[in-house]
């Protein structure tokens, strides 16, 4: 790589260093994450929450609405993103009045989904009720996508939700996991995805971590990780590009690849500009980290959320890196801090994911 474009990533990743430190003295609620419900209509073998099909909890409807009420009031609603998520948050039967509260809070709101329960009724409600940012997953063609998914007929209920979200104006952002399985069709999905008129194309890796732990043997290697980094940069540069394509926020990507497969540098918000509220009331960090006990920071049901947010989450407001020998020895150490937080291994002090080893980028440890 030319000498001037390390120099000028190795200024910028050192400033985005201290605006790191400063957010964890001075952290800035940006993206609530609300998961209404840790059930689904589809079972996919990645899940990272292990959600399931008919079974699951709702997060209680009184109990939330009151809480974005305390939120209003605590912070300015115009500057926190509420973000919809499960398990699939259409199952949520209080769905409608959620969403109607949080319009008249003053909150922009988007959601994460399926889109399996999008048909063309639903498309215009959610219109009418102002959705600001609408993420789907598709993960690969037909035959791939429902290997994943494992529910027959899903990737063409997807589909007709893109051209439901279509027709009445929604803007629609793609979430695909690539994995082995689908690996070899990433041209293909993108040709499907421009036809389809997609603006924009979210493309991640799939991450060790919930149900993906049980399938382990999908998770790619340093070739095609890598692979699949020069691919979105390629396309990110293609001068006849008609669809942003970004790899998603996780993880550092080192001197190589940072910067020039999504628009900003690797930066780790959990805790410090994003917290979440679990289905159970449980006041969390990330919604993707692994669920632990000790991680979690308060409960709706007792606790107030800004009082949550100020005075706790200090668990991810300190430098995971110093608790890892390995981090500490990383020439690239200042710009990494350890990763991302829902794949940092809490039992061992050490990343499950790190692309500055020289091995094996994956260290996940066997299960008892």
């Amino acid at each position: 790589m030319h000498q001037r474009k390390i120099d000028i990533k190795s200024r910028d990743m050192t400033r985005l260093d201290a605006y790191r430190d400063d957010l964890r003295r001075h952290p800035r609620l940006t993206y609530l994450f609300v998961e209404l419900t840790d059930r689904c209509n589809l079972n996919c073998l990645h899940c990272g929450s292990r959600c399931e099909q008919g079974r699951g909890t709702f997060l209680d409807t009184g109990l939330l609405l009151r809480t974005l009420d305390e939120v209003a009031q605590d912070f300015e609603p115009r500057s926190v993103m509420i973000c919809l998520t499960g398990g699939e948050p259409l199952l949520h039967p209080g769905f409608d009045s959620i969403v109607n509260r949080i319009n008249t809070l003053g909150f922009p709101w988007g959601m994460t989904s399926n889109g399996t329960l999008i048909d063309a009724n639903r498309a215009a409600r959610l219109r009418e009720q102002q959705l600001t940012s609408l993420t789907l997953s598709l993960d690969g063609l037909r035959e791939s996508h429902e290997a994943l998914r494992q529910v027959p007929g899903s990737f063409d209920r997807t589909v007709a939700a893109v051209h439901h979200l279509n027709t009445v104006g929604i803007p629609v952002q793609i979430t695909t996991v690539i994995h082995k399985g689908n690996f070899g069709e990433l041209d293909a999905v993108y040709a499907f995805l421009c036809q389809l008129g997609i603006a924009s194309w979210r493309v991640i890796n799939l991450e060790p971590i919930g149900r993906a732990l049980d399938n382990r043997e999908l998770l790619l290697d340093r070739a095609q990780f890598t692979a699949l980094l020069d691919f979105i940069r390629e396309k990110r540069f293609a001068a006849d590009t008609p669809m942003d394509v970004r790899f998603g926020c996780s993880h550092y990507l080192s001197y190589d690849y940072e910067h020039e497969v999504r628009d900003n540098y690797f930066l780790c918000g959990s805790g410090i500009y994003v917290g979440s509220i679990l289905c159970n009331g449980d006041i969390y960090s990330c919604l993707d980290i692994e669920r632990r006990p000790e991680l979690v920071q308060g409960n709706i049901a007792r606790d107030r959320f800004s009082d949550v947010w100020h005075n706790r989450f200090q668990a991810f407001r300190t430098d995971r890196s110093e608790a890892c020998a390995e981090c500490r020895h990383c020439a690239e150490k200042s710009f990494c801090r350890g990763d991302a937080a829902h794949t940092w291994d809490y039992e061992n002090n050490s990343p499950l994911f790190c692309l500055m080893r020289k091995d094996d980028i994956y260290r996940v440890p066997n299960q008892s």
